[in-house]
């Protein structure tokens, strides 16, 4: 039992040693959410609309309220085929803290955006007809040293 908590202590102490190294080379930022979307055939400028009317409205309103630091939409130039990616979505936090309670603080800002949880609802089951999620992810940004 002894050997068993030695062990596990060791364990421990090499995964601390090793984010420390690991460390010695980057200071760690703030984290980025990004969602990747394969927009249906002939409906880009839907995308784009949806996007510009309202993506870019309530990240608006949470970036002024201090819920994000920054948002941003990349188009893909270098498409692998028709499945790939065409249209990125960046939201920038302060840090995996920011994302704790996330949707309650969202919430008064997107039903006001849309009027009401029925609306915002038809929103994005609409959105469907336009796009598909191809993938999300969290990204930490570090800053080289």
């Amino acid at each position: 039992m002894k050997r068993f908590f030695a062990s596990m202590l060791f364990i421990g102490l090499l995964g601390v040693t090793a984010r420390a190294l690991g460390q010695e080379f980057y200071t760690e930022g703030p984290v980025w959410r990004v969602t990747y979307l394969n927009v249906k055939p002939g409906k880009m400028n839907a995308a784009l609309k949806d996007l510009s009317e309202n993506f870019n409205k309530v990240y608006a309103q949470a970036k002024q309220q201090g819920l994000v630091l920054d948002y941003k939409a990349y188009l893909n130039a270098t498409s692998t085929g028709p499945n790939d990616w065409n249209i990125a979505l960046a939201v920038l936090y302060k840090g995996f803290g920011a994302l704790d309670g996330l949707t309650g603080k969202m919430d008064p800002i997107t039903l006001k955006h849309y009027g009401s949880a029925d609306a915002r609802q038809t929103a994005t089951e609409k959105r469907g007809e336009v796009w598909t999620v191809v993938s999300s992810a969290l990204a930490r940004e570090i800053s080289l040293k």
